[in-house]
């Protein structure tokens, strides 16, 4: 199995004792059979504080850079920075942030909702292809300690290290174990064995995870929290997690029966004897996975299908590809609706909207990657959904 990341959550001037931290842990869980594609870096809200923004992200970038981390995150920023953020993430590469609509308390913060808007509309103008928003989310109900970005922050402790994994693999090869045919959706006995599969190979991976970083603390004095073990897909069919819904549910994703599928699997994640982080849930990334692209491309869900998929799975809204000119106001609104169903139930989503300049809905999504071929495969093409 793949581990999406290794996140250190610290503060810049434990910068030093986290990156060795992070190289530790690559090699203890490298050499217990795992491919750990990124290490990342979590910074706290106060990394937003002081400066020119530009000029404290592009510092921030160097300086995760020149100590071995991929990605970086500032954390949540405050209204008062959020107007300078596409100018901080237009200056640099690798850079992360978010903005908090609803607190982890569960308390929505109305004047948050339209000032992530005006920034999700204003990094959608610094990137043709829309990619500056893959960057930045609104974050409701996340406390800190999730290994994913844009949602990774530290909590001004001490520091941490987390593990992110990609989980639909693992789904994936629990539907082909245990045999699961495309009519055994109505079969509770066959659901329940599927269930109980995951749940098993959650512990599984787990334990290996805790046993091979068992000594980070004493050696690095960065302290192992656990793993978000959320199902996160990549392209591909096997790495794809709306291939797994489909299997259990009989009929294409987004049909009669999606969300039913979605809640068995979040509910076998849940039942697992970990330590869970972040989101551990089912994530739903359209611009990630291949199975989601194409049913989007084939108009068989919605925005508001997602969003209410999203109360019994994980991360909520995530790379959804908006048309061109859609405003602050409307995005706003649909922030409003994910504010609502956070604070609600208590539970921790985000909002990753990417207005694409120059498209319509309908238009089919396109890239440039040039910059880093490597990230071209972790995208698929789409349609450009309707935010109406």
């Amino acid at each position: 199995m793949q581990l999406r990341t290794i996140t250190v959550g610290a503060r810049e001037e434990d910068l030093l004792s986290a990156a060795q931290a992070a190289r530790v842990a690559r090699e203890r869980l490298e050499s217990a059979g795992y491919v750990v594609q990124s290490l990342r870096l979590a910074l706290t809200q106060a990394a937003n504080t002081c400066g020119d923004f530009a000029s404290v992200a592009r510092g921030v970038e160097e300086r995760a850079l020149d100590a071995g981390f991929d990605f970086v995150s500032l954390g949540p920023v405050d209204a008062a920075r959020l107007p300078a953020l596409h100018e901080a993430l237009a200056a640099t590469q690798t850079v992360f942030a978010s903005a908090q609509i609803v607190t982890p308390e569960g308390v929505v913060l109305p004047e948050m909702l339209l000032a992530a808007a005006g920034a999700m509309v204003e990094l959608g103008r610094i990137s043709p292809d829309g990619f500056g928003n893959l960057r930045f989310a609104a974050l409701a109900c996340v406390g800190p300690g999730s290994p994913f970005l844009p949602a990774a922050y530290h909590d001004r402790g001490e520091p941490w290290l987390a593990v992110g994994v990609e989980g639909a693999t693992l789904v994936n090869q629990a539907i082909a174990d245990c045999g699961l045919q495309i009519a055994d959706w109505l079969n509770q006995p066959a659901l329940h064995q599927l269930q109980s599969a995951i749940t098993a190979s959650v512990e599984r991976h787990n334990a290996q995870i805790t046993a091979a970083l068992r000594q980070l603390h004493a050696e690095t004095g960065v302290r192992f929290t656990g793993c978000d073990w959320s199902l996160a897909p990549r392209p591909g069919g096997e790495t794809s997690i709306g291939a797994a819904i489909e299997a259990m549910s009989g009929v294409p994703f987004g049909a009669w029966g999606t969300l039913a599928a979605v809640r068995s699997l979040t509910e076998a994640v849940q039942r697992a004897d970990v330590t869970r982080l972040g989101f551990s849930g089912v994530m739903l990334p359209v611009l990630e996975d291949t199975t989601l692209a194409q049913r989007n491309s084939e108009g068989r869900f919605t925005l508001r299908d997602l969003l209410a998929f999203s109360a019994v799975c994980g991360t909520g809204l995530d790379t959804i590809p908006l048309p061109g000119d859609t405003s602050a106001a409307q995005i706003a609104r649909v922030l409003q609706e994910v504010a609502a169903l956070a604070s609600t139930y208590r539970k921790p989503l985000t909002a990753r909207l990417m207005p694409m300049a120059g498209l319509n809905a309908g238009d089919t999504t396109r890239f440039d990657l040039s910059a880093n071929p490597d990230m071209a495969r972790y995208f698929c093409a789409t349609r450009v959904m309707a935010i109406a």
